[in-house]
């Protein structure tokens, strides 16, 4: 007999929690995150450097894609640097910036990032403005 009310009491506490945590996987807040690891010549520990005018050929490796997704580029600042959709980045001005790259079309969403320092070794100066006041 308490056999039999120990095993109704289980099941009706597995009925009443089944549905309450099915309904919590169509959040996408509680799906997760898999990391995407960017590669490209001179990038160590998400960081790396490049010369203005100079590209760079920046690669994302997952471990897995769910079919369907995507993957697509950012950039924090586009007057520091540009990226397209297949990862070539542009260094156009002077100071860091964040490039990111980030799976789409799925509910697994996942990014990673890298940090450039963008430079200009061409004239020796790093911000374009000259001193005039001492210019004779």
């Amino acid at each position: 007999m308490k056999k039999n009310i120990i095993s109704k009491i289980l099941m009706a506490v597995a009925l009443v929690v089944a549905p309450l945590a099915m309904s919590s996987c169509d959040n996408e807040d509680n799906w997760a995150v898999e990391q995407v690891v960017i590669k490209g010549e001179g990038i160590k520990n998400k960081m790396g450097t490049i010369e203005i005018g100079q590209t760079l050929q920046l690669k994302a490796v997952r471990d897995f894609f769910v079919n369907g997704q995507g993957l697509a580029w950012k950039s924090s600042d586009e007057s520091i640097a540009t990226v397209d959709q297949n990862g070539l980045v542009k260094a156009v001005g002077v100071g860091e910036v964040v490039i990111t790259a980030y799976t789409t079309g799925a509910k697994l969403s996942d990014e990673g990032f890298i940090t450039l320092t963008v430079v200009n070794l061409g004239f020796g100066f790093v911000d374009d403005q000259i001193d005039q006041s001492e210019a004779e």
